[in-house]
């Protein structure tokens, strides 16, 4: 459990942006730095930042640290198809082009709540690196799929744009509310909400906004709210989350 959502937000802003500024002081061309094979060592630095991020604001989540706005925020990827029902395995899922119809590439938005699930149980996860002699080296965008998502497409996310509105959304979160019930047994439903709501009471939109971001999130709501009326005697009729 998290106890200090702000410190932890913190640390993982400065995770990324050390990951950065360590990338812009590599040797340019990286092919002069001492070791035999820079990339390897990119790939796992990249791939240590972004599930330090991904399993990060899990966390918070499970800690209702991080508010239902913010999971719901929508980011801006590319969607990919798979070519002819054909998938990648574990030994060539960095061969892009041969699995996916890269020509056939439409904008999508991703909530960050499903983003980070996705980076969490990624399957495909392949960076492509930039830079210049001015710039430094730099991670330009990144393929990513979960272990399920694979057969369908492959999502690529421009660099900037996961910082920019994911990264910087989840550290800059204030939750300044908590819609909560609890039942008999000790079991609670906790949803932070960065809007103050004031008198308002769960009909508002931070139920329906966490309801709504998942599958999973609709059954919890509405088996929850079905047991806490059923165990102090309301009634059961009208939408199941009132």
């Amino acid at each position: 459990m998290i106890d200090d959502g702000p410190a932890y937000k913190l640390l993982l802003y400065r995770a990324v942006k050390r990951f950065e500024l360590d990338l812009r002081k590599w040797p340019w061309p990286p092919t002069r730095a001492a070791g035999d094979d820079w990339g390897a060592y990119w790939q796992a630095r990249f791939e240590d930042t972004l599930f330090r991020v991904g399993l990060g604001a899990r966390k918070l989540i499970e800690a209702s640290k991080l508010s239902v706005e913010v999971q719901q925020c929508p980011i801006d990827v590319t969607f990919m198809p798979v070519r002819q029902e054909l998938f990648p395995g574990s030994i060539n899922q960095h061969h892009i082009e041969k699995f996916y119809d890269t020509e056939a590439a439409r904008p999508d938005r991703m909530p960050v709540l499903l983003l980070c699930h996705a980076i969490i149980h990624s399957y495909v996860l392949v960076p492509r690196f930039g830079g210049s002699g001015h710039s430094g080296l730099r991670v330009e965008d990144f393929y990513l799929a979960s272990d399920r998502g694979r057969k369908k497409g492959v999502y690529l996310i421009e660099w900037r744009t996961f910082v920019d509105q994911l990264v910087h959304a989840v550290t800059s979160d204030d939750v300044v509310e908590m819609i909560m019930h609890r039942l008999p047994s000790g079991e609670e439903l906790r949803i932070p909400s960065s809007s103050h709501r004031g008198s308002v009471g769960p009909r508002d939109g931070a139920v329906s906004l966490y309801r709504g971001l998942s599958q999973g999130n609709a059954k919890l709501v509405d088996k929850f709210m079905k047991e806490w009326r059923e165990a102090y005697g309301l009634p059961s009729d009208g939408e199941p989350w009132v």
